[in-house]
């Protein structure tokens, strides 16, 4: 795992490598927040972590275990496409909001983060650049796939 890095030069850093929405989503870079108990957090990118194909192969999410001293808040993760993939969330369910980072053709840049409120999951656009019409269909059409898994999975557990 690298070292922490401020939060604007990683999101330039994982973005710099992004293509416009190609073939497939493809995912860039992903990595852990960490908090310190009293101290800010800090984006790590995490060679490790590869939500893809983690929450495709397995039935649960694990990110893997937080450095000595610090907790994990949440996941992020540099993708062709803002839209989340099937198993995103498997995510949120392991206890973990998901931001997803992702460039458009345009070179304009959205942020979105998939989480639980209400006990719905949600994709909420968090960026200056907001959804297309297209990203909302999309968006809701994952929504309505996602919310019967993770209803299944939730009472199982």
């Amino acid at each position: 795992m690298t070292g922490g890095i401020p939060g604007a030069a990683l999101i330039c850093l994982l973005l710099a490598t992004a293509s416009a929405q190609a073939d497939g989503l493809k995912e860039i870079h992903c990595g852990r927040s960490l908090e310190a108990p009293g101290g800010l957090p800090q984006l790590v990118v995490d060679p490790q972590l590869h939500v893809l194909d983690q929450t495709s192969a397995n039935a649960t999410f694990d990110p893997g275990p937080a450095p000595p001293g610090t907790a994990i808040k949440s996941i992020f993760c540099a993708r062709s496409d803002i839209v989340p993939a099937p198993s995103d969330y498997k995510v949120v369910q392991a206890g973990y909001p998901l931001t997803i980072f992702a460039r458009d053709a345009g070179g304009k840049t959205r942020v979105a983060v998939l989480e639980l409120d209400g006990g719905q999951l949600r994709l909420r656009s968090v960026g200056e650049v907001g959804f297309t019409p297209d990203m909302v269909r999309r968006i809701q059409a994952f929504l309505d796939a996602a919310m019967p898994q993770f209803g299944k999975a939730a009472a199982a557990r």
